[in-house]
């Protein structure tokens, strides 16, 4: 992260928590130049947020529940997600290795599963770090964060996870985040770019000792790797089954 992009704007009360971020991500507090930063990461008591240089909002509060983060009505294990995830097989611990605006892994733990995120955009990662410590939801008080590049964190930990199944978000290029408002989806966008790397962390993920890997991906985008074993289909998008053989031939 350069300095050049983000600084922090803070208030009186919440100057120990800027403290806290502007060391993380190396940036000034209150610069009196705040035209030259792009986004800006604004700490007001115990809310924090980001703005960008066109004032564009971009928060995360899962009480707030404003991006359906407490989905209600839904099907449990014969959720999609949860089928390609193997829930009825037993599947329970995931690592989310793009957790983003953390829809996808909040929803996983409302559903019962154990995770363990992955993100790799330094304000993303304050903003769900901020978010996971704010929150008033008990189901939500072991989700596990963590602030990495996926690729570097699966060469790290693929022969010491405890883990049963990876799931797989992606930024593709033409992707559409349909619970993102339209000033939301422009910041996030930005902060994550698209990940080039994909195909390599899915390749990796699937070396690692874990008995499946989802990707999720738009209804007609193309396959990020040959090999998967089946597709759970919605109307806008889809999980990518693929499994390590074998591992699944010894259960």
């Amino acid at each position: 992260m350069s300095v050049k992009e983000v600084c922090i704007i803070s208030d009186e009360a919440g100057l120990a928590k800027a403290n806290e971020w502007a060391a993380f991500f190396g940036c000034p507090i209150n610069p009196e130049n705040l035209e030259s930063y792009f986004f800006r990461f604004h700490v007001e008591g115990e809310r924090v947020f980001v703005r960008d240089a066109e004032k564009r909002l971009l928060e995360i509060d899962f009480d707030k529940n404003h991006l359906d983060y407490e989905r209600r009505g839904h099907s449990g294990k014969n959720e999609l997600i949860a089928k390609a995830l193997g829930a009825a097989k037993g599947c329970r611990k995931i690592l989310d290795l793009s957790v983003g605006m953390g829809v996808d892994s909040v929803f996983l733990m409302q559903l019962g599963f154990q995770v363990t995120g992955v993100e790799r955009s330094p304000i993303l990662y304050a903003l769900l770090k901020e978010a996971f410590a704010r929150t008033t939801k008990e189901y939500l008080k072991s989700y596990q964060l963590h602030f990495g590049d996926s690729l570097q964190f699966l060469k790290d930990h693929k022969d010491t996870m405890d883990i049963d199944a990876i799931y797989f978000d992606p930024m593709y290029p033409h992707k559409k985040k349909s619970a993102l408002p339209k000033q939301e989806m422009v910041v996030f966008r930005d902060l994550v770019g698209h990940d080039d790397d994909a195909a390599k962390v899915l390749e990796l993920a699937l070396q690692c000792p874990v008995r499946r890997v989802v990707v999720k991906r738009p209804m007609k985008a193309e396959d990020l790797l040959p090999g998967k074993i089946h597709s759970f289909e919605g109307k806008v998008v889809r999980f990518d089954t693929y499994v390590n053989a074998e591992l699944n031939s010894n259960r």
